[in-house]
Formats: C-alpha cells, structure tokens, sequence
C-alpha cells in the first residue's frame, strides 16, 4: 500500500506527521571523501568544511584540527566535486596579537559569493566565540575582512545577494540557540537584527539550531538548510539537518519548517568519532540541472559529501 504524504486513519487520532517513504537525501558510498590521513601534516579531524564551484571546478575550505587542537584552514580541489580531492596549501591567517587576541582557533567556514567576490564566514575563538571573514576573487588569495560580529554569535552565513540594497546574513546568537538575520551597508556594521527561527518551531532540534551553507532562492522562497541539534536523556547531542523556507524580500519572516529532518547520524562513520552522533552540513553547491551536493562533517573527525535535489528540498520544506 502506497501511502500520501499525510495520511488520516480510522479512529481518534490522525497521523498527519506520519509520511510516506521517501530518500530525500542520498549519501555517497564513497563516504567519508575526505580523512585526516590524507593531509600532509598531523591532523586529527578534517570536518565542517565549506564549498564552491570556480571556473569548473569544485574547491574546498577545509577546516582541519591538529593533534595541539588547534584549528587551521586548508584548500583542497575536486573536478566533479565527490573524489579526487586534491589538497593545497594552508590559507594565511593574520599572526598579530590583536588578532590572537580574538582568535586562538578559528573554525566552520562558510564561503557565499556576492557579486564577483567570495566571502569566507568562519568563527573565531577566544574566551568567547565571534564571527570574522575573509575575501577573494579566485579562491586562490584570501584578504582578511576584519571581525564583523561581537562576542557570543555563531553560524554567520550570507545571502548570495543583497536585500533591499543592504548585505544580508544568518547569524545564531550563541545564548539563544536560534537563527536571526542581520543587514550590513557595507559588510562591516551590522545591525537590523531579527529573529527567523526558534528551536522550538524544529521537532528534531530542540537543542539548539543554525544556519549551515548559503540560503537558495527558489521561486517559493529563500531554501534554507540548517542544522539542528536534539538533546537525549540531558547529556547527548545528536546533530541533524534541515530545511526551512524564507519570504524572498523579508527574509526574517518564516513560511514553513519541514517537520522532518533531511539527514540524521546513521552510519558508523557520523555515529563513533570525536563527537559521536553528528552530522554537520556546512555547505552545498546547486548545479544547472537542480541536484544539489551538501557537504557534511560527520563526528568531527570526517568530510562527507550527499546528494539530493532542489525539488526534494522543497517538498520537505512545503509538504513534510
């Protein structure tokens, strides 16, 4: 018996939330694509890692952790964006003491283009988290932008364009656990804070939520995959991903959460790591034809990467 998407049984009750079968995300076989044994230098974990496609090819930010814990920034290329990767060099980061002083670590980057330029978001960390950026042209040489947010945010993420002629992003206020926008004239003043979305509107994050890669536009609105983070028995986090949908103009406003999630630690290699139970899409590239690649971090210890479509993005988003 095939069932609808929602379906209502005989009886007092209804099962509205009870959905059809359906794969919405399909995870490489090839997984984990990128392990710490590939780097050329001691490393623990490559995880949490952000991706474009330049001139035809796929490049990486990786983030990756030393055995010191300390994290570091790392390019790395693909021709089809699953296999092949090929690691490159370490990007610089500023050495001075105002920066140290902002930035003992520094880790999930997320790279949105803006025009004709790519803008590195990534999380500085001190005594407390802050967001700080990083530009270029060929995502071959990085600028240092500065540090755009005050202490306790994490998860900033741009729009790939400007909304009513301001920079636009996703940003998650660190005691909240919940994703706000922001708008910028200029990517360093940010300000016209507005909340989106709560963890309490998420069935499967009720943790703690935050944006993940770049939000989609689609014709029913800005697609917004984020992550969600579930708490068991008060001591285990378990890390999902979902989707949510935005009014195109007033970003802030929320049209719809998919009651589902659309990735959740199933396999050994999300379960048993440095931080079991986690699956973490930082980022995604759209091709011409509607797949979508989400790349993923999984226990903190491993890059992954999964398929799926805009199509089936959106039936959660709308329908699930």
């Amino acid at each position: 018996m095939v069932l609808p998407d929602s379906v209502a049984l005989k009886g007092n009750f209804n099962m509205k939330r009870v959905f059809s079968k359906k794969q919405i995300v399909r995870r490489h076989p090839g997984n984990p694509v990128i392990t710490p044994d590939m780097l050329p230098f001691n490393c623990r974990g490559v995880f949490n890692s952000s991706v474009v496609k330049h001139d035809g090819r796929y490049v990486m930010v990786l983030r990756c952790e030393g055995y010191n814990f300390y994290n570091f920034f790392v390019l790395a290329e693909s021709a089809n964006g699953i296999d092949g990767w090929k690691i490159g060099e370490i990007i610089p980061l500023p050495e001075d003491a105002e920066y140290k002083k902002y930035a003992r670590v520094q880790y999930d980057p997320r790279i949105t283009k803006v025009g004709d330029t790519y803008y590195v978001t990534y999380c500085a960390h001190s005594n407390e988290a802050r967001m700080a950026m990083l530009s270029s042209k060929d995502m071959r040489q990085f600028r240092f932008e500065g540090f755009i947010t005050g202490p306790g945010f994490r998860n900033t993420v741009l729009f790939p364009e400007k909304i009513n002629d301001l920079f636009t992003a996703l940003e998650r206020p660190n005691a909240l656990g919940e994703i706000w926008v922001t708008q910028s004239p200029d990517l360093k003043f940010w300000g016209n804070q507005r909340l989106l979305m709560t963890q309490h509107q998420c069935s499967f994050g009720w943790g703690k939520i935050g944006s993940c890669g770049t939000p989609i536009r689609t014709d029913h609105g800005w697609l917004i995959i984020f992550h969600a983070v579930s708490v068991v028995c008060d001591y285990e986090y378990i890390y999902n991903a979902g989707v949510a949908l935005a009014d195109l103009r007033e970003p802030w406003k929320l049209i719809r959460v998919g009651d589902e999630c659309i990735l959740t630690p199933e396999m050994p290699y999300e379960n048993m790591g440095h931080t079991p139970n986690c699956v973490f899409a930082s980022s995604h590239v759209v091709e011409d034809d509607g797949s979508v690649k989400i790349y993923y971090g999984a226990s903190d210890r491993y890059q992954c990467v999964a398929e799926t479509t805009i199509a089936d993005l959106l039936d959660v988003a709308l329908n699930r």
